[in-house]
């Protein structure tokens, strides 16, 4: 374990420690083992279903950016790589690990990494622009301006980067040069076909309604009338902070969260209400992690000796080709993933 991930660590202990001193333990724990069974299986299933629908946006966007993958195998390489990046194994993360494993026959590994860099890029645009739009139909008298217009800058730069990025990468970055053509096979993974983007979109817009759905219905397992207008505004600011890669899993952060739009904003949750309801959804992102590692120990295309062994390569390597925080990010969209 390197230091960032040290740091990770150190951050969501931090924050958990703020927050246990501000809740009552006691209670905690009764508000968390009394919720209804068939909250927590509605909210671990549908968790699920959610990142079914999410390789499926990937495996799209992958294919419409050359790489040659069907629906299943990218649904395994996806349930893998979420396995490695929520328990940390091996040298690389788990984006770097989904990415190699669908571009094994493409003739080069960078590609299928670059699909989910796009991915990932594809998501935050869409849940910033769902958060923004219903920030801006629905007027939360709460909600500082300064946080809608820093949705709508994320989701219209996304939006813009991806029309003209590649038109743009092609005239400015030379191909012969190593980052020239970093830059061009990521720009290759842009697409800008009507129907396939369509697709995509769509796809991305059920999976992040289906997160808010998930948190209409823990809320009211915990007895909260949350009006589902308020956690379309809210959620996506949520997921949005909890993807950042400063902390474990999103761990401390997604609950910092709760607790400011649900208890401190509007009272719809006590502070102990909260964060059970980030305790749940921690258990929903292991459960779906742990179905990745039984994935992973049937698929006879993946061998857990490449997690140790370097087959995928290094850290420092992947780091020299991407952003450093990357091949580290647990992230998602959310999100995971989206």
């Amino acid at each position: 374990m390197n230091w960032k991930r040290w740091l990770k660590l150190i951050i969501t202990a931090t924050i958990l420690t703020v927050i246990a001193q501000n809740v009552d333990l006691g209670l905690l724990a009764t508000t968390f083992l009394e919720l209804p069974r068939w909250a927590t299986v509605v909210v671990v299933g549908g968790y699920l279903a959610g990142q079914v629908v999410s390789s499926l946006k990937w495996s799209t966007l992958a294919r419409a950016g050359g790489i040659s993958v069907s629906a299943v195998e990218a649904l395994r390489a996806y349930f893998i790589g979420m396995f490695v990046n929520c328990f940390g194994l091996g040298m690389v993360g788990g984006d770097v690990v989904r990415g190699v494993l669908i571009s094994r026959g493409a003739g080069t590994r960078t590609l299928g990494v670059t699909s989910v860099i796009a991915d990932r890029a594809h998501g935050l645009a869409v849940l910033a622009a769902l958060g923004a739009f219903s920030a801006v139909v629905f007027r939360p008298e709460f909600l500082d301006a300064t946080l809608v217009w820093l949705l709508l800058f994320l989701g219209v730069g996304v939006c813009l980067g991806w029309i003209v990025g590649p038109t743009v990468i092609r005239v400015l970055f030379s191909g012969e040069t190593s980052f020239g053509a970093r830059l061009h096979r990521l720009s290759g993974m842009l697409t800008r076909a009507p129907v396939p983007l369509v697709i995509i979109t769509v796809l991305s817009l059920l999976f992040h309604l289906l997160q808010i759905s998930l948190h209409w219905v823990m809320a009211d397992a915990l007895g909260a009338d949350i009006p589902f207008s308020y956690l379309l505004m809210t959620v996506p600011f949520i997921n949005i902070l909890g993807s950042l890669p400063i902390s474990w899993n999103g761990v401390g952060v997604r609950e910092a969260g709760y607790l400011f739009f649900f208890s401190q904003q509007q009272g719809y949750l006590s502070e102990e209400q909260a964060v059970a309801m980030g305790a749940v959804w921690l258990l929903a992102i292991t459960v779906s992690s742990a179905v990745g590692g039984a994935v992973a120990t049937l698929s006879k295309e993946f061998q857990w000796s490449e997690l140790r062994g370097g087959s995928l390569g290094s850290q420092r390597e992947w780091e020299s080709e991407f952003p450093p925080s990357f091949s580290e990010s647990s992230s998602s969209f959310s999100p995971k993933e989206g």
